[in-house]
């Protein structure tokens, strides 16, 4: 029945969308700009007004560069901004389970997604206003813990705003997806203990809230910010050294993360280059195949990492230095966040792109042996 219900409601937009554009051209018609809006602009006008109940400031804003001996390209960038960063208390909002964005009558809180851009680009959020909403009748605070797009986003960005949020308001309550990922489910039990499920609220649609607690997301998320970092490494992986776990096998320092189980961005060729690496000591990783406090434990001991670009590389927030980053990238699909990662966390990163498109070919074969 939801998905039903989605499908309508989605088939409804989108003719709404093309009857836009045909009326308005492709450039107007594409950015529904009316109805998505930063909180603090609109914040003068009553009907905006009347549902804050407070600002919190939690970060500052602040510039971060890094000043690397060795030359980048242009495409892998050194040198972030990172705008202030907010809690904020609604009363009477609307948020959305599945993605975290949030509204208030008509109007999309940019903050609680982090920019157009990413409404936009990510996914299919845009119907989510026109589904069913349910309402919770409750005066304790809420706060979503969402799956994002992926584990990259959920790791460094909806599970520090989460921590965020639970320090500001420590009583908040976690509303989360039906049939919501395990990495999530594993993550919370890991940072908030088994007793944190007391808190959870499961809900398959939009819910409407009496009080929120809205963390603001970042406009760019392929920057992590080094107080993000930090906060996950005091908080998080401090927490899971602490305890003894003898269950875990020792992978060795020496890891290549395989994509061949993916089902997105993998690389043809990957076989080959797991023997050869194979043979050179490395340990092959299947990341699916491990927990969370799995995962943290594994990375903390790696030396050298070798990985297709993936998910699986978010890890590397638990790593220490000295460490080596090998990154694969296919021909046309280049993204650096994994690097920022790297030179936030004084890693020696490297790259190297398959010249032959989505393939490991001999040469790219041989560009990473030579950087080991």
């Amino acid at each position: 029945m939801k998905h039903e219900r989605e499908r309508a409601v989605k088939e409804k937009r989108r003719l709404a969308h093309k009857i836009t554009l045909e009326l308005l051209g492709p450039i107007v018609g594409k950015m529904p700009k009316s109805s998505i809006e930063s909180l603090e602009k609109l914040s003068y006008l009553p009907k905006v007004k009347r549902h804050i109940a407070e600002i919190i400031s939690v970060a500052d804003a602040h510039v971060v560069k890094h000043d690397l001996q060795v030359p980048f390209p242009p495409f892998i960038r050194t040198e972030a901004a990172f705008g202030k960063r907010n809690i904020y208390l609604l009363k009477d909002a609307v948020v959305s389970p599945d993605t975290g964005m949030a509204w208030i009558g008509n109007r999309i809180i940019e903050e609680s997604v982090g920019s157009l851009r990413r409404i936009m680009d990510w996914g299919d959020m845009l119907h989510e206003p026109l589904l069913p909403v349910s309402e919770l009748r409750s005066e304790d605070p809420i706060v979503v813990c969402h799956p994002a797009a992926g584990y990259y986003h959920w790791l460094l960005e909806v599970l520090p705003n989460l921590l965020y949020a639970v320090s500001t308001v420590p009583q908040v309550k976690i509303v989360l997806p039906e049939n919501c990922p395990a990495y999530v489910m594993d993550g919370l039990a890991t940072v908030l203990g088994p007793e944190a499920a007391g808190r959870f609220i499961f809900c398959s649609t939009p819910l409407k809230v009496r009080s929120l607690v809205m963390p603001q997301y970042h406009t760019a998320p392929e920057f992590t910010s080094p107080q993000v970092i930090d906060l996950l490494r005091s908080q998080v992986k401090a927490k899971v050294i602490a305890k003894e776990c003898s269950a875990v096998p020792a992978p060795g320092t020496r890891l290549y993360i395989s994509r061949r189980r993916s089902r997105r961005r993998r690389l043809m060729g990957e076989e080959e280059l797991e023997r050869t690496l194979k043979e050179k000591g490395f340990t092959i990783l299947h990341l699916e195949d491990f927990s969370f406090q799995e995962q943290i434990r594994i990375f903390r001991q790696a030396e050298t990492v070798v990985a297709t670009h993936g998910a699986g590389l978010s890890n590397l927030v638990w790593s220490d230095p000295p460490c080596r980053v090998i990154e694969i990238f296919p021909r046309n699909y280049v993204l650096d966040c994994f690097a920022w990662l790297s030179f936030c966390l004084g890693f020696d990163y490297r790259h190297v792109i398959c010249s032959t498109g989505h393939r490991i070919d001999d040469e790219a074969m041989a560009a990473v042996l030579e950087q080991l």
